[in-house]
């Protein structure tokens, strides 16, 4: 799974430059300044070239031609400078068109001649931050907060900015601050999500994410989030819920999917996992790692259920896809053992250990496969090469006692009876009695045979 920082927040920078373009467009600069006052008198014709030299900039800005824009307002500036409306929005042309420095300086050019002017504020922090200067930046956030203290925006930068410098107590209140001045807006909730899931504070983030459902109620990535919060209090009910409400809106997605059978398989429910891995296995392209990984979990947990024949089949599905794989020729053979296909499990047992040597388990079901297909020899010799990766079992022992009492090797299977009920600690299960019964048989047989 991707993480819950990654799936709650775009990108830091592109979020700002983002909110700023929005900011801009939607009403263009002109809308956002101080309005001149209504002439008193009709304007004379200087006048009226000027009026028509500004509404021609401005309907350039609507349709984003900034060149003609920026020519239009910088003419108009040559002959009447320190007009505040026309600076900031040839700032504002400067910005879009990439000419970071020049629109740097018109913004300063435009708060010389109009201090408080909070766009001006908030679009020269923007600027900085993104040349660099988040030093500056927060210095211009400051400013719009002493203007406007509830500046929705400049809330959301300045915790944006705290908590990039590693400030997150005071990053939460600027967050929770933007959240309260504009209930509608999203953005500030996210952030302060994923800053509350990166400090661990689930209960926080929960809250949190609760008002961010009540805005976005179809969300699905907030559907995701929701179980994966849950998980992480360790509430499995309630998040397999919300992740089967988001699977119903993203049924694609394969990789909470096969989460989801996992912990259906974790809860004991094996057949709710087993819904999910043969819905992965139609959503996902036939050789995909998903679908690889879902096909060798069904059969395992077929194995589970004691249902051999459709374990035996799902695996050799399966293997006709990844035959190099040990894990899926290990549960192949031990399936083919427990529904007593022996002398068919031994190849593939034997393949699984060529692929991967180190898998005590599969050494066992082979050495097993072998002895109950009637090659005792082959299963002690399975045995001794088991034993260079892991130690002797009750298991083991008792299977080389038996193996060897089987091939009337009186000696060998006398030694390792005793080893076995060493082993085994007293513990007075079947095989113990059996070990017991034939230690003494098989002793008097050995005594006879000397004394002949």
């Amino acid at each position: 799974m991707t993480t819950a920082r990654s799936r709650t927040s775009p990108p830091l920078r592109l979020a700002l430059l983002a909110c700023a373009a929005a900011w801009l467009l939607a009403p263009p600069a002109a809308a956002q300044q101080p309005q001149e006052p209504a002439p008193a008198q009709q304007p004379s014709a200087p006048e009226q070239r000027a009026r028509l030299a500004l509404q021609a900039a401005q309907e350039a800005i609507e349709r984003e031609d900034y060149e003609t824009a920026a020519r239009l307002l910088e003419n108009f500036l040559f002959e009447q400078p320190g007009h505040v409306p026309a600076l900031f929005n040839l700032a504002y042309c400067y910005s879009q068109l990439g000419r970071t420095a020049d629109a740097l300086d018109m913004y300063r050019e435009t708060l010389e001649v109009d201090p408080d002017l909070v766009p001006a504020h908030l679009n020269l922090g923007l600027l900085l931050y993104d040349d660099g200067q988040p030093e500056a930046a927060a210095a211009e956030f400051e400013r719009v907060l002493e203007l406007d203290p509830e500046n929705y925006r400049a809330h959301l930068f300045t915790a944006t900015l705290l908590e990039e410098t590693g400030e997150k107590e005071r990053a939460r209140e600027h967050y929770r601050r933007a959240a309260a001045l504009d209930p509608q807006q999203a953005e500030p909730r996210r952030r302060l999500l994923a800053l509350l899931l990166e400090q661990e504070d689930w209960a926080g983030a929960e809250t949190v994410l609760a008002e961010l459902l009540a805005l976005l109620p179809e969300d699905p990535e907030l559907l995701r989030l929701r179980g994966d919060l849950l998980l992480r209090q360790e509430k499995t009910a309630a998040a397999l819920a919300a992740y089967e409400d988001y699977l119903t809106k993203e049924p694609q997605d394969l990789e909470i999917r096969l989460a989801v059978a996992r912990l259906y398989r974790q809860q004991g429910k094996p057949e709710e996992a087993l819904a999910h891995l043969r819905a992965l296995e139609e959503q996902a392209p036939p050789n995909s790692p998903a679908a690889n990984e879902g096909r060798q979990w069904q059969a395992d947990i077929l194995v589970e259920l004691e249902r051999w024949q459709e374990a035996i089949a799902l695996y050799q599905q399966a293997l006709r896809r990844q035959p190099a794989n040990a894990e899926l020729h290990a549960g192949l053979g031990f399936a083919l053992l427990k529904s007593r296909n022996y002398q068919q499990a031994v190849p593939a047992l034997l393949r699984a250990l060529q692929l991967d040597p180190t898998r005590v388990e599969t050494y066992n079901h082979l050495a097993a496969a072998l002895t109950l297909s009637g090659n005792l020899a082959g299963a002690i010799e399975v045995l001794d090469r088991r034993a260079a990766y892991a130690g002797e079992t009750p298991g083991t022992l008792f299977l080389r006692a038996r193996n060897y009492d089987k091939l009337n090797q009186c000696a060998r299977a006398i030694e390792y009876y005793e080893k076995f009920l060493d082993l085994n600690a007293g513990e007075q299960n079947d095989q113990y009695f059996q070990a017991t019964g034939r230690l003494r048989l098989i002793k008097n047989t050995c005594r006879q045979r000397r004394g002949r």
